[in-house]
């Protein structure tokens, strides 16, 4: 698969920040507390963002902040119940991962792709972490439909 290469502005993520391995129970919350207490969304897709250890400092994100699920939202103010994370403008490397073959069915691409490229670009951390942003769009069908896929965006930047 070839990923295409798609220019952001700054994003503001706004939602809940949880454990990644209970993804499910934070994304529960989020909606619940949506639902109580809506605000104003940019566009109409979910993101979830994923951290990671950095390859470059080893860094290890906290297990308990290592996912971030939410609305984009067009500033960077904490919502009441909400956090709100900016990420900075940037490149990001779109990948679409057939949820049916499991989400993490294309990372060895993604790997290779940065490997193959490692001359020309550089992935970008936040707070010294890797990390991908999952956009759930008009392609995501849900979790059990043979034909859903989510975007996932892996923020890179040209070298000098």
């Amino acid at each position: 698969m070839q990923p295409k290469i798609i220019n952001m502005d700054e994003l503001f993520i706004t939602g809940l920040t949880g454990n990644g391995s209970d993804t499910g129970t934070v994304w529960a919350e989020f909606d619940r507390q949506y639902n109580a207490n809506p605000f104003p969304k940019a566009d109409e897709n979910g993101y979830e963002v994923r951290f990671f250890k950095s390859r470059f400092s080893n860094k290890t994100p906290d297990a308990n902040k290592d996912v971030h699920v939410g609305f984009l939202t067009n500033s960077s103010t904490d919502i009441n119940g909400f956090s709100t994370i900016k990420f900075p403008a940037a490149q990001y490397v779109v990948f679409d991962v057939t949820v049916a073959k499991g989400y993490d069915s294309e990372n060895a691409a993604m790997e290779q792709w940065i490997a193959d490229n490692a001359e020309t670009y550089r992935v970008l951390e936040f707070d010294n972490c890797e990390y991908v942003i999952e956009c759930y769009n008009e392609k995501f069908k849900g979790g059990n439909q043979p034909d859903s896929v989510v975007e996932i965006w892996l923020p890179v930047c040209g070298r000098k």
